[in-house]
């Protein structure tokens, strides 16, 4: 086994009970910086979690760095020098003098960091257990005998806990459990991406480009932090039946370009409201007269009217409009969009 540095068991305590506070990833992102400076005394640090959709870095702490260099490290040129490093795959930390590039060749180094009078440094990928690219941890010293191999080594044992700490789906985790019989589910991205929800597997309607997710987008686009609606769907060699769909918008600690957990789970109780009824009902929660109704589905007006005195009488409701309100404070209502695409 490799030499340890000094005070690594206390550190390694510390590192620990960092990982396992509550909160966002920034705070624990600070207190671990303020930890780690113990084991390499840097002169500046950051701490990325990446975007992989615009393939960047956004800084989840930093300190030490001018403006011009915090910007290179944000950007897309920087997550492409750290491809050819190696730096995007799970791998033991680097320290420049690790790099299979001579440091002059480097643009981060060349430009910004070795100007601003850094002589040393450290790069620790950052991955959860699942294989998901989290960030990247990078500390820079003015004294080139640090960082010291052993302190290199001891950072790699500690990277899985520094995962932990800032993986930026706990509390995005945390949210989805509000939905105790969720099934499958995904996390929707501004761009309007989809990501893997750890814990849940994925579900054909939650695809990227879906009309759910589309429907889902509208109403987070309107301001809705919570939704829930019914989707038709017939599984592989099932009955066509419905998935309850829930939208829940990120906490504003999930970075910025993730946008909402969208779940699938079963419908429970529908109140006996038939396939048709449901369908009205979303008509009515978007205001349509019968009229309207009666010419959408090709059907005469007294017969929306039956409907929706029988949709009153299940959801208890004495009037079309508390009908409505019901209907989508219960996520029973099969939005239009979905209920075209079902015929």
């Amino acid at each position: 086994m490799a030499d340890l540095p000094p005070g690594a068991a206390e550190i390694a305590v510390e590192v620990e009970r960092i990982t396992a506070l509550p909160g966002g990833a920034a705070d624990r992102a600070s207190e671990l910086l303020t930890v780690l400076h113990r084991l390499v005394p840097y002169a500046g640090s950051m701490m990325y979690v990446l975007n992989p959709e615009l393939r960047e870095f956004a800084l989840l702490g930093e300190s030490g760095y001018a403006e011009p260099t915090l910007a290179y490290m944000r950007s897309s040129e920087h997550y492409h020098e750290m491809e050819l490093l190696g730096m995007d795959r799970d791998r033991p930390p680097m320290c420049v003098r690790d790099t299979p590039f001579p440091p002059e060749e480097l643009p981060s180094w060349a430009e910004h960091l070795a100007p601003a009078g850094f002589r040393e440094g450290v790069g620790i990928t950052l991955f959860s257990p699942d294989g998901r690219h989290l960030g990247l941890l990078t500390l820079h010293t003015d004294d080139p005998a640090h960082p010291t191999d052993e302190a290199r080594d001891f950072l790699g044992l500690l990277a899985p806990l520094i995962s932990d700490a800032v993986d930026p789906m706990r509390s995005i985790v945390a949210l989805s459990n509000i939905v105790g019989d969720a099934d499958a589910g995904v996390v929707l991205t501004r761009a309007g991406n989809v990501l893997p929800l750890p814990g849940l597997a994925g579900h054909p309607l939650l695809r990227s480009g879906s009309v759910v997710l589309e429907v889902a987008a509208s109403g987070l686009a309107e301001g809705d932090v919570h939704s829930a609606f019914l989707c038709p769907y017939r599984p592989p060699d099932g009955v066509e039946g419905h998935v309850r769909i829930t939208v829940l918008s990120c906490p504003t600690s999930a970075p910025p370009h993730l946008c909402a957990v969208v779940l699938t789970s079963p419908v429970g109780d529908l109140r006996g409201l038939t396939r048709r009824e449901l369908e009205i009902l979303g008509l009515l929660v978007d205001g349509w007269s019968n009229q309207r109704m009666a010419n959408r589905l090709v059907i005469a007006q007294r017969t929306v009217a039956a409907h929706i005195e029988h949709i009153l009488i299940k959801l208890n409701a004495p009037s079309r409009t508390l009908a409505a309100v019901r209907a989508l404070r219960l996520g029973l209502y099969v939005p239009r969009p979905l209920a075209r695409i079902r015929r």
